[in-house]
């Protein structure tokens, strides 16, 4: 059976790269590429360029292969603006996989945040370690305050659930741009007054899908008049089987009496239980057999309640230890 090759190279680092050399030692692998693109485009004025300044090198962490530190020692081109009323010079060719001055890659780095969501940022640096990733805590907190929540005026659907920062102690708010289904804002807490601030700024919102939690309910009715809310499904299930415990309630009787497999019309009589003085001689007349156990041969059979091997190495170490705890004494 033949087996026909497949290139992974576009599907790695895009079309206008490609891989010319591979190094691997006893902790590192790194991945030589080179640009194949000849035109780009300056970021300020917007003319292409396509007049080649130099070469650049950038190396860049990427996520590990065969749990070994893996880098990237890209060339790319610079390139001259020659657009005379642009300010930028020298254009320096883009790379579909790292921003501008960026040590790791960006898959890299959304690696690094989800871990950094379940973990502290210390914890994410021992766990990238044992990845061979390197990460320093100080690190993964610059990635973090990189994140920012672009907040739309002119949204007009809404999601409102309320979110645990600490669970059972510290909750938010998150809202939802329905059309696209991303976070637009958390806000501290979960009650009304924080909620209906934020509704106020945000007059266009025609529609709203929330849970049943009445304050979401009370704010968006103070603010937004005309607004529809929506309850999703499970809350819709939840309401359904609350008012089906409710008529349960009120149809069925708090008590239901089962006799031989037939409900009963009422309760059954109970039946009185025979209560004995124990110095009476009522006992006597039932046979019980008291003596001491024995086995076929006629010899007793002793009881031992011990629940381990007496035995054993550890309990027999600890007998003789005892014994000559008493001859010292």
């Amino acid at each position: 059976m033949k087996y026909t090759p497949i290139d992974l190279n576009e599907k790695l680092f895009g079309k206008d790269f490609i891989v010319y050399d591979w190094k691997e030692d006893d902790t590192s692998i790194t991945i030589y590429l080179k640009s194949t693109v000849h035109t780009d485009v300056c970021p300020v004025c917007g003319a292409p360029v396509t007049e080649l300044h130099n070469t650049y090198h950038r190396r860049i962490q990427d996520i590990p292969i065969n749990n070994k530190y893996t880098y990237l020692d890209v060339i790319a081109y610079k390139y001259d603006c020659t657009n005379e009323e642009c300010k930028r010079k020298v254009v320096m060719q883009d790379l579909p996989f790292a921003s501008p001055s960026q040590q790791r890659t960006d898959r890299l780095d959304c690696l690094i945040l989800a871990m950094s969501i379940f973990l502290s940022n210390q914890g994410t640096e021992k766990v990238l370690k044992l990845m061979s990733i390197k990460a320093s805590n100080d690190a993964v907190a610059r990635l973090l305050n990189k994140l920012s929540i672009e907040d739309n005026p002119d949204v007009e659907a809404i999601g409102i659930d309320d979110v645990a920062i600490k669970k059972g102690q510290t909750y938010a708010t998150a809202i939802y741009d329905m059309k696209d289904h991303h976070m637009i804002a958390l806000l501290d807490g979960r009650d009304k007054k924080t909620v209906k601030k934020w509704l106020g700024n945000h007059k266009k919102i025609k529609v709203v899908t929330r849970d049943r939690a009445s304050a979401y309910a009370k704010a968006i009715e103070e603010v937004l008049n005309d607004c529809v809310q929506i309850a999703d499904r499970f809350h819709l299930l939840q309401n359904l089987i609350d008012r089906m415990k409710d008529i349960f309630k009120e149809e069925l009787p708090a008590n239901i009496f089962i006799e031989n497999g037939e409900i009963l019309d009422k309760e059954p009589k109970k039946e009185p239980t025979l209560k004995v003085d124990p110095e009476s001689k009522e006992l006597e007349k039932y046979d019980y057999d008291n003596s001491v156990p024995v086995d076929n041969n006629g010899n007793i059979i002793e009881f031992d309640s011990s629940c381990y091997d007496k035995n054993d190495k550890y309990h027999t170490k600890q007998a003789e230890s005892r014994k000559k705890t008493k001859i010292n004494h």
